[in-house]
């Protein structure tokens, strides 16, 4: 596993899924520095912290998702290089196993920079708004708790993405059944069959019923499990010749 997962990472390097890792954390520096500069973002940190997460877990996250399962896939679809990666003297599912890890291991780094660019957005801006200043000090403890529980309960929409990029060819698939999720999402936000949405699930992280939040979280880390479990034996059992 561990020569796996190394030449993995080596495949990794040499693609742009670090380039497209690093757009979403761009993206909210950017937005949260404008909006703290113009002065119409909050006053104390523990709306910052929950506004910011909660732009996260509605649209970033479940399409940071999309976009790095799909390009990961297309290191093997693109060359066509699956028979070969396959044909190498070791099980097949290690190799599904090793791809998964990679993909957890990557949305993990996504979501602490994320987290990390919307407090250093908001901080780096003051000096240049009219507060010039929170009116409470940054609660990491709160940051670092939603940010987790958001990565834990999206495991289910993560797992789901990655066996349709890894199943699918066509990169078109995988983008396509994504978006479509995440735009289905918007008009499910209200209904009560929204807490069992995979892309909804990091979102309802933030319900105002704790009971809400912690079935998201049970619902994302079961389904995701259940998927990547289902997923590698499938894969690994399958003819890519």
């Amino acid at each position: 596993m561990i020569s796996l997962l190394r030449a993995e990472a080596l495949k990794l390097r040499r693609s742009l899924v670090l380039l497209v890792a690093a757009t979403p954390a761009l993206m909210v520096f950017a937005l949260g520095f404008l909006v703290t500069i113009s002065d119409n973002g909050p006053d104390n940190w523990q709306i910052q912290i929950m506004s910011g997460s909660a732009i996260w877990g509605f649209f970033l996250l479940p399409m940071s998702a999309i976009g790095l399962t799909a390009l990961q896939a297309q290191l093997e679809h693109a060359p066509n290089t699956w028979s070969h990666t396959l044909a190498l003297p070791r099980p097949k599912w290690q190799v599904f196993l090793a791809k998964a890890i990679w993909a957890q291991l990557i949305l993990a780094i996504v979501s602490v920079l994320v987290m990390l660019a919307g407090i250093s957005s908001t901080m780096l801006g003051l000096p240049f708004s009219e507060h010039g200043a929170m009116t409470d000090d940054i609660n990491w403890s709160q940051a670092v708790s939603l940010y987790s529980r958001m990565y834990v309960a999206a495991l289910f929409v993560t797992a789901l993405q990655w066996l349709i990029a890894t199943r699918f060819r066509s990169f078109a698939v995988a983008v396509s059944v994504g978006i479509g999720g995440t735009f289905v999402a918007v008009a499910a936000t209200s209904s009560k069959w929204g807490l069992y949405f995979p892309w909804l699930m990091p979102v309802n992280i933030l319900a105002s019923e704790p009971e809400s939040a912690n079935l998201a979280m049970t619902y994302g880390l079961t389904g995701g499990v259940v998927i990547y479990l289902i997923g590698i034996i499938w894969l690994a059992r399958r003819d890519w010749g």
